[in-house]
Formats: structure tokens, C-alpha cells, sequence
């Protein structure tokens, strides 16, 4: 059996070269052993999954058996043998996470998992029992990092083998970040593969660890930052903390990414429950990180969390489950939090750096010694998208409980909008109507100029203004409203004509229609792009646009020749 090869490679070259207890690798000379045996490791395992043949080389390796492997087998049926094999392969390189000054050790023994599960897969053996067994192990590893000062009930007391809490009793925050990059990374492999079926026990085994994960604990543990003698709470201000968050928070958002959920799913099924599950976490997740969002304002791991925060939150906000009440406590969020993001003035044809990384993260600018204090333009295209959506969606959309929600929400929406515009066109603009145009346009300019640098973000911007109504039709249901709402909508519709932006955004591509091919033929963005251009097509059909000062015609026109294009390109192919 694969399995049984498996953990007789992984023990013969990771625990029994090494002393048993935790692996401090204090020499220099264990230390490049430990990499060599892991690298022999991985380089075996690969070979065997690019073997066709993976059942006839695992029985070519039954002869190297060893003592414990035959003990074992004795006192054990065949299934509970491949179970104990696979407990002792996950404990064995689970174990090495734990190695805090060593990367290169924690990167290869989870390139090395992740490796055991594509095996796993290939071969038809007892994948399921692996993923639970590195769930049961984050779990543990979560409980254990997180001691508590004074005896109550265990957690995880029904969780894991002996053997697998024996293991987890020496876990810290560094094998549980290692044991999220592997869960996420297998879980991108299953993506690729397309396996639905191994999906759904993926994420079945995952949304079980999440919400038996004593979370109030992980909290306290984070929150308390005075505790006595240093150990509760002191993970809170450490690297190995900050690590563990932007690893918690980019495995959580690459869930969302894979998963589908689908209209008509059961509101008990495995997708429902575990983006359910999610959403009810990015409160705890946005207390986690404020601390050192507040602490590190302008490090590249700040921007990081902040970065994948707003992704996660962006992600959720496509799933047609999430409540309205959750929008508008993320808006309420954004409008405390990341004012610094959304109230910079968006500057028409900002200059970009020639050496920096214009729209990463990670941005750095070599020569500036007040980088900290620079605007990152990556980070506030995130702000300034999640807000319209969480806006928008409150305004345009039916997530509403009933009559009272669906006005409060809409008007905390149109509120939140409102200020904003405030912020970004002052009022006195909307008075001179000699330049009117002009001037609404010019910050149209400014809009999408800003979402040009990030084509994914581009359309899916497009995509939802979509949804504005136009200057002139009924902007709000029910009552008639104010003056000033009705004031509000016709802002929010001038500057947002959807009409006005696609001209802006044709030429911004300079009127190439070659361009706009590449953007339909984009894996990348080529769906979000042909989706945007069908819904503008008939959305122009009955536009009415008295001062728009760009024909409607010729817009729907370069619309109609980029699909017709991309119609020819893919003839071709």
C-alpha cells in the first residue's frame, strides 16, 4: 500500500535520523541534515506521483519493512494499519513546524504533506482520514497554544489518538500557521483538479475543526496583552502571532475563492455552513488584527493583513447569502478604520514610482524615508470597491428583512455615499451648472483611473456601478423621499453614469480595440470583462443621458466590435 511506503520513508529519513522530542536543531550540521533528508523526501514522493504505476511501486517497497511497521500489522486489520501509518506520517512533519528559526525546515515539511496528499489522491488510498487528521491536529495545536491560567474543561479532549496529542502538547503558533498554508494548499490543488466530491469532504472536515475551535480562548489570548508573567497574551505583539494571522486570514479567504455556492443550495449544505461560518469569524478576525494594524501602520506585514482583510470581506460580499446587517457593520468598519484610504483625494494621472512596486502590498519606495506615511494605491482601490459594493448593495438590492431594514440600511447607505462624495467633489461643484459636466467628469477621469493599474478590479468596479440608476428615473421605492435624498441620487448617478464611465474607460485604452481583445482573451479577467460589456450593452439600450457629453451610440458600438472581436478570436482557436 502507498501509505505503508509512505511512512516508512518519511520515518526512516525525518524521526529516526533525528532524537525524539521537539526539534531545536542546534547545530548547524543537524540543521543541513534535516534539510537533506527532507529534500530526499520530497524528491521520492514526487517521483512516485509522476509514476503512472503508483499501486505497483508501493508493492515493490513492502520488502523494506521494519519492526514497528510488522508490530503494527500484528495487532491491527489492514484499514486501522493504514490509519496509524497515516497518524505517524502527519505527527512526524507536522511536529517540524514547531522548528520557529528554521523557514526552510517548516516550507519543506508542508511541500511535503501537500505532496503525501496529491499521492494520496492519485492512488486512491484513504485521503479522507489524512485532511481529518490535519484538522484534528490544528485544532489541537490551537488548544494547546493557547494556555490558560488556571485549570478548566479541555477542549480538545475528544479530539485525536494519544499519540496525536502527545505531539500537539508541544505545539506553538508556528505549527499552527504551518498547518494553514498546508490546508490551503492542497486545497488550490483540489481546485485545479476539479474533484468536487474530495472538495466536499475537504470542506466538510474544515467548517467541523472551525467550529469546535474554542475561538473566545484563541481571543483572549490575543486581547490580553498584560498577563502575568508575560505568557497570556504575549503572543499578541510576537512575529510568530502576526504570522499566524495573515496566515489564518489568506487561508480563510482562499476558501472563499474556491468555494461556489449555489442559489438554490441547501441552507444546511456543506457550502452554506462553512461561508456562514467565515462571515461570523471576520469580526473576531478584524479585532485580531486592529492591534496591529494600529502598531505597524506602514509595514509590509500591516499592509499585508490589511490587503487580505479587505480581500476576504470582498470575497464574501459575492456570496448571495450574507445579510445586509453585515454589510452595513462593514461599512460602518471602513468608515472608522480605513478613512485614511478612503478620504485621500483621488488625483488625476497620479505619477506612478519608477522604483517601487506601484499597487502591491508590499509597496516600497527605496529613496523615501516617510514610506509609512505614503499612500498605498493598491490598498485604497480595496477600500474605496468594498465600500461602493457594501454601499450599493444597501441601496440597489433585496437583502432586506422587511420594510423597516430595508429603509434603514438604504439610508445608512446613501449616508455613507453621500460623505464620501462630500469628501471627494464638494457640494459648491453641483451649484454651477455652467460646469456641471465638466467637473463631474473630471472625477469620473480620477475613478477610473485609479482601477486601471488592476484590470481584475477594474471590471468587477464597472460591474457593480452598473447597478446606479440613471439621473432621472425613481432612485428609491416607497415613499417619496426628501429633497436632499432625491439630491444625494442625483449625485451619486451623475457621477457614476455608467455610460460616462465606459467612454472614460475607452479612452483610457487610447480607442485600441486590440486592447480590449487581450482583456477578453485574459484567463485572468476575460469572463469579467465579457460579462461587463454584455450588461453595458443593455444597459446603454435605454440610457437617457441629457448632459452625458459622449455619443450613446458610438459607446454601445465599441461595445458590440470587442465582443464581436473576441467572437472572431475564439473561431480561430
Amino acid at each position: 500500500m502507498i501509505v505503508s511506503r509512505l511512512h516508512l520513508l518519511i520515518d526512516r529519513c525525518v524521526r529516526r535520523r533525528h532524537a525524539e522530542g521537539e526539534v531545536n536543531l542546534p547545530a548547524e550540521a543537524m540543521e543541513k541534515d534535516m534539510l537533506l533528508s527532507l529534500s530526499q523526501v520530497s524528491r521520492e514522493i514526487q517521483s512516485w506521483i509522476s509514476e503512472a504505476g503508483l499501486d505497483s511501486a508501493s508493492d515493490q517497497g513492502q520488502e523494506t519493512t521494519d519492526a514497528d511497521a510488522d508490530a503494527d500489522a500484528a495487532a491491527a486489520s489492514p484499514q486501522s494499519k493504514d490509519h496509524l501509518c497515516l497518524e505517524r506520517l502527519v505527527v512526524d512533519l507536522v511536529g517540524l513546524f514547531g522548528a520557529k528559526k528554521n523557514v526552510h525546515v517548516q516550507h519543506l515539511a508542508g511541500n511535503i504533506l501537500v505532496q503525501v496528499s496529491d499521492s494520496l489522491v492519485e492512488s486512491g488510498s484513504p485521503w479522507d482520514d489524512f485532511i481529518r487528521l490535519l484538522c484534528d491536529s490544528l485544532h489541537l495545536a490551537l488548544v494547546y497554544s493557547c494556555p490558560l491560567p488556571s485549570p478548566t474543561g479541555f477542549e480538545g479532549s475528544d479530539i485525536g489518538s494519544v499519540v496525536l496529542k502527545g505531539e500537539m502538547k508541544k505545539a506553538n503558533w508556528c505549527t499552527v500557521s504551518g498547518i494553514f498554508r498546508v490546508l490551503r494548499n492542497i486545497l488550490k490543488r483540489l481546485g485545479q483538479e476539479e474533484n468536487e466530491e474530495l472538495i466536499d469532504v475537504y470542506l466538510e472536515s474544515v467548517n467541523s475543526t472551525l467550529a469546535k475551535i474554542p475561538w473566545s480562548r484563541v481571543d483572549t489570548h490575543f486581547s490580553n496583552r498584560h498577563g502575568h508573567n508575560g505568557t497570556l497574551g504575549s503572543i499578541g505583539n510576537s512575529e510568530e502571532g502576526t504570522v499566524f494571522l495573515g496566515n489564518f486570514v489568506q487561508f480563510l479567504s482562499t476558501v472563499v475563492h474556491q468555494v461556489r455556492f449555489p442559489e438554490d443550495s441547501d441552507a444546511f449544505g456543506t457550502t452554506h455552513l462553512i461561508l456562514q461560518k467565515i462571515t461570523e469569524l471576520v469580526p473576531d478576525l478584524l479585532r485580531l488584527c486592529q492591534p496591529k494594524l494600529e502598531s505597524q501602520s506602514g509595514s509590509s506585514m500591516s499592509r499585508y493583513l490589511v490587503h487580505k482583510l479587505l480581500v476576504l470581506m470582498i470575497r464574501l460580499t459575492y456570496q448571495s447569502n450574507i445579510k445586509c446587517s453585515i454589510l452595513l457593520s462593514w461599512l460602518q468598519y471602513l468608515q472608522h478604520h480605513f478613512q485614511r484610504f478612503l478620504q485621500h483625494t483621488l488625483n488625476r494621472n497620479k505619477p506612478v514610482q519608477d522604483n517601487c512596486l506601484e499597487g502591491s502590498p508590499f509597496f516600497v519606495s527605496l529613496t523615501d524615508r516617510d514610506v509609512n506615511e505614503t499612500h498605498s494605491n493598491h490598498l485604497q482601490r480595496l477600500s474605496v470597491f468594498l465600500f461602493l459594493r457594501c454601499s450599493l448593495t444597501l441601496l440597489y438590492t433585496s437583502r432586506h428583512a422587511d420594510k423597516d431594514c430595508e429603509f434603514d440600511c438604504r439610508k445608512k447607505g446613501m449616508e455613507g455615499v453621500f460623505k464620501w462624495i462630500e469628501q471627494q467633489v464638494p457640494g459648491d461643484t453641483f451649484l454651477d451648472h455652467g460646469t456641471y459636466s465638466k467637473k463631474s467628469v473630471d472625477f469620473s477621469t480620477c475613478f477610473i483611473q485609479l482601477f486601471m493599474h488592476e484590470d481584475d478590479l477594474l471590471f468587477k468596479v464597472l460591474l457593480q456601478l452598473l447597478s446606479v440608476p440613471l439621473a432621472g428615473e425613481e432612485l428609491l421605492k416607497g415613499e417619496e423621499r426628501l429633497l436632499q435624498d432625491k439630491e444625494i441620487c442625483v449625485r451619486i448617478s451623475t457621477l457614476f453614469n455608467p455610460v460616462i464611465l465606459f467612454c472614460i474607460f475607452l479612452s483610457e485604452l487610447h480607442y485600441d480595440h486590440q486592447v480590449l481583445l487581450d482583456y477578453l482573451i485574459s484567463k485572468d479577467i476575460g469572463a469579467s470583462c465579457a460579462e461587463y460589456l454584455l450588461s453595458y450593452i443593455k444597459e446603454a439600450d435605454s440610457c437617457l443621458t441629457p448632459h452625458c457629453i459622449f455619443p450613446v451610440d458610438a459607446c454601445a458600438q465599441s461595445a458590440t466590435l470587442g465582443l464581436c472581436l473576441w467572437n472572431s478570436h475564439l473561431k480561430k482557436i
